[in-house]
């Protein structure tokens, strides 16, 4: 009798009306009216090579401890800030992997986002894309000029990872035209839309929202309550042979091919993207930076700083070498993994991002 009482009772039976014209309003309006897709990335896959999505948007939480952001495309299939190219600027290219695409932060707080903020006379654009090497910035590269648009000048942000991946990751294409190849390609399942991805766009844009308000106040929860804690900096499995010949990563990776050839073909890719800057009357820096395990524990197996700075004195305009800013930061504060980075990530946080801005700024005002 109770049951029964229960499903001729107003409230329930106005919930399942109000359900009911609600899915049928989101079925009319994401085929109808909104027609466009709910990404999960702007992300494609295409011959076994991966690239952003021109004229996207969505929002990304690829780093556990922050919130969800932005991420939105150019005409050219680039991370940027929203503001439009300007054909009578100058152009600076910025080419690099997650730290220049800047992973975890809103565009405003990545070090290009920041430059270009400070610095309106130029066009500020921003090649950067996770896992991408120096093959990928050399065709990158080749890409715009056929397109006649040239860069004044080219901040190549080198990353240890390039060490490995260049010669681990890529394949070089014989057509210079292509893009390098994955040697391990996965297909990109994300355009491959689902019943609910097709006709419940605004279902997916509530709970996504929900699921983003709930993120938010339990990382704010956590920050609180470990806001000073501040805990031992680990060692990374690709960044620790500057400091050591310790990890299984490392060990597999020399076992196919030692240090010294591995930096004799990261050097031979820099310096056809050196030559070709110097074609175009392009002035050429190469960045660097420090992971937190580098500032922690040195670098007395494979001096980084020193690698990149034997290849500039005769490949580019300058190095843009950021150790001394950050070691020196290191130095003077106890929470210094804390200030600079993402919590429990290698990427830099808003301010470590500025460290960087600052350095880059002495070199394009």
């Amino acid at each position: 009798m109770k049951f029964k009482k229960f499903f001729q009772n107003k409230v329930f039976l106005n919930s399942i009306m109000f359900l009911t014209i609600f899915f049928i309003t989101d079925i009319f309006y994401s085929n109808f009216i909104n027609k466009s897709k709910i990404r999960g990335n702007c992300i494609l896959n295409e011959e076994s090579f991966y690239f952003l999505e021109k004229n996207c948007s969505f929002k990304q939480k690829y780093i556990k401890n922050i919130s969800q952001y932005n991420v939105y495309t150019n005409e050219f299939g680039l991370r940027y800030s929203g503001k439009k190219f300007d054909k009578n600027k100058k152009n600076i290219f910025y080419l690099g992997d997650s730290f220049t695409y800047g992973l975890g932060l809103d565009y405003s707080d990545t070090y290009i986002g920041i430059l270009e903020n400070k610095n309106n006379s130029y066009n500020h654009l921003n090649f950067g894309l996770q896992g991408y090497s120096p093959l990928v910035y050399k065709y990158q590269l080749k890409k715009m000029i056929n397109e006649k648009i040239y860069p004044k000048k080219i901040i190549l942000a080198l990353d240890y990872t390039d060490l490995f991946e260049d010669s681990d990751r890529w394949i070089e294409p014989l057509n210079e035209t292509l893009p390098p190849k994955l040697k391990n390609f996965l297909e990109n399942r994300d355009n491959d839309e689902s019943f609910k991805d097709r006709n419940l766009k605004v279902t997916r844009i509530i709970s996504r929202s929900i699921n983003g308000f709930f993120r938010d106040i339990r990382l704010a929860t956590k920050n609180f309550i470990n806001q000073n804690a501040q805990k031992q900096v680990g060692k990374t499995e690709i960044g620790r042979f500057l400091y050591s010949n310790e990890g299984v990563y490392l060990k597999k990776k020399i076992l196919t091919k030692s240090l010294k050839h591995r930096a004799e073909d990261l050097e031979k890719t820099l310096k056809e993207i050196s030559n070709i800057a110097k074609k175009i009357n392009s002035d050429f820096y190469i960045l660097i930076y420090p992971w937190p395990d580098t500032l922690a524990y040195g670098q007395n197996n494979f001096n980084w700083e020193k690698f990149v700075s034997n290849f500039c004195i005769k490949n580019c305009k300058m190095i843009i070498n950021t150790f001394p800013k950050f070691l020196e930061y290191k130095d003077k504060n106890i929470y210094w993994h804390k200030d600079l980075y993402i919590k429990e990530d290698l990427h830099f946080n808003k301010f470590g991002n500025s460290l960087i801005a600052q350095e880059i700024l002495k070199v394009t005002e």
